[in-house]
């Protein structure tokens, strides 16, 4: 009986750890994020990330975009989320098995926790990732780094020692008394849920809003002409996208430079600046895609920054570094361009954090990824600098590819025998505009000339419509094509979007019924 009794009670101490262990741990990861948000420290989830995403192959990375799409950082973020929780309530199980073979009290051995954490994540973690000793290269700077991760291992060291007074008959609480003991058990759950939830809550709701998540799906619909900034796309490489403190921001320009500087924000909104509409389309885009988008930007022209600063004999790229760590480089000839842009404002509004506040590139002909988001550092380069995207493989060149698309009907919409309506989409080519698009409804056998809308601007989308009858019942494949300025044709041939950008025509296929089926 001793023996069966001494088995429940070491399945009972595990159990308890456990579920104390992932409690803690809940506190600990809250205090991380909340560190994150706030500060700017990144989380040892984040910290992983950013070194294994550049490793994967760019083949892999494109599966894993196919197969989880927009969701698949905010994925892996919450699967190494889960993963945290199971080590805490392992360390947990372990915490309560040396308290029951140990007479040492139960803040001595969590304690001892804490310290070996902060000794494992400031000398094996933090180095690991490239963080430095104690993190002394984060860009948070190591007191602050370090401050971050040691009060969130107090906080989990802490509440594992309140669980443990609270919940151990055989502590400061007096002798052994089961019916205590159960209700201290519920007290400290109903306790520790209300408290979870007053401090998370906003903590969570923040950081759902800070998580950066891609919308991959097909688009459908006329766009407006200029894109709203709640739905203008948006991409990073960031699981949670940076909030820059606009008041504390400097831009610093140097390198090969004669007169290197900073500016303030301020200072830099007081140059004279520039309006212009301008379209982005990320390189991810696939055929078809809505990670495309049009708005009227407002800034300053990066040459008017260059030519202050009087670039030296030498130089090949322009560097850029963000706030979250992300590089990329422009060709020096291709900063100095008409059109070049460092944009404070967008559709009338200051940048929101989410597309770069409170500074981003604008470059006319190259993908998005290029266009550098919460620029931090200019820096003018001898050599061909190869940014974050580009030593996975991605083109480091960028120009973008001639894309059409049908926006009007969508795919599967049922039309009539004989009634004509209006096919529409949009076409873009950079700087490059478009000369025609045209389209087909019978495989390619014959094609038919769009009608363009205005211009909206030289870097900008332009829309086309067509009137079109359908003349058969069946299923019918409408496909689209263009010509840009320069007279290239748009690939037939299908590519995905890694390395240079997606190529194909755009296709729908809608369902022709006759009149009164």
């Amino acid at each position: 009986m001793q023996g069966n009794e001494l088995v429940c009670e070491q399945r009972q101490a595990r159990s308890t750890g456990l579920q104390y262990g992932v409690a803690s741990a809940t506190g600990m990861l809250l205090t991380m994020i909340a560190g994150r948000l706030w500060v700017g420290v990144l989380t040892p989830i984040e910290l992983a990330a950013e070194w294994l995403i550049p490793k994967l192959p760019i083949g892999l990375f494109e599966a894993g975009l196919g197969m989880f799409g927009g969701y698949a950082k905010p994925i892996l973020y919450v699967v190494a989320l889960v993963l945290t929780l199971a080590l805490g309530g392992l360390i947990g199980a372990g915490y309560e098995a040396m308290l029951r073979r140990t007479l040492a009290r139960p803040e001595k051995i969590a304690a001892g926790f804490t310290v070996v954490l902060v000794l494992l994540t400031g000398v094996v973690y933090l180095p690991a990732f490239g963080q430095g000793f104690f993190g002394a290269a984060a860009t948070t700077g190591g007191g602050t780094t370090m401050a971050v991760y040691a009060v969130a291992y107090v906080v989990f060291g802490a509440l594992l020692t309140v669980h443990s007074l609270l919940s151990d008959a055989r502590g400061p609480l007096g002798e052994h008394n089961p019916s205590r003991r159960r209700f201290l058990r519920r007290g400290l759950v109903v306790g520790r849920g209300v408290l979870l939830l007053a401090v998370g809550a906003p903590i969570v709701a923040r950081l759902l809003d800070s998580v950066s998540m891609t919308n991959l799906s097909l688009a459908e619909g006329m766009p407006a002409a200029f894109t709203p900034v709640g739905t203008f796309y948006n991409v990073s490489k960031n699981i949670v996208d940076p909030r820059v403190e606009a008041a504390t921001w400097k831009l610093r320009v140097s390198g090969l430079v004669e007169e290197p500087f900073e500016l303030t924000l301020d200072q830099l909104r007081a140059l004279p600046s520039e309006t212009k509409p301008h379209t982005l389309q990320c390189i991810s885009n696939p055929v078809g895609g809505n990670l495309i988008g049009n708005g009227e930007w407002v800034g300053v022209p990066l040459a008017a920054l260059l030519d202050r600063a009087k670039i030296r004999p030498g130089v090949v790229d322009i560097k850029l570094t963000s706030e979250d760590g992300y590089t990329d480089s422009i060709p020096l000839v291709k900063a100095l361009e008409s059109g070049t842009l460092l944009a404070y404002e967008l559709n009338g509004e200051p940048l929101t954090y989410k597309h770069g506040a409170p500074l981003r590139l604008l470059v006319p002909d190259i993908y998005g990824m290029k266009n550098a988001k919460w620029i931090t550092s200019i820096e003018a380069v001898a050599e061909d600098f190869k940014g974050y995207w580009q030593r996975q493989g991605w083109d480091d060149v960028a120009t973008y590819q001639i894309v059409s698309q049908i926006r009007v009907p969508a795919a599967n919409t049922a039309l009539t025998v004989g009634a004509p309506l209006m096919v529409e989409g949009l076409a873009f080519a950079g700087h490059r505009g478009i000369e025609t698009v045209e389209y087909t409804a019978d495989g390619g056998r014959t094609w038919r000339q769009a009608d363009l809308l205005p211009e909206i601007g030289d870097d900008c989308w332009r829309f086309w419509r067509a009137s079109w009858t359908p003349n058969a019942a069946g299923a019918v494949r409408l496909s689209v094509r263009a010509t840009d300025g320069a007279g290239a044709s748009q690939k037939q041939a299908e590519a995905p979007p890694s390395p240079s950008g997606a190529t194909g025509y755009h296709d729908i296929v809608v369902e022709v019924r006759e009149a009164g089926a």
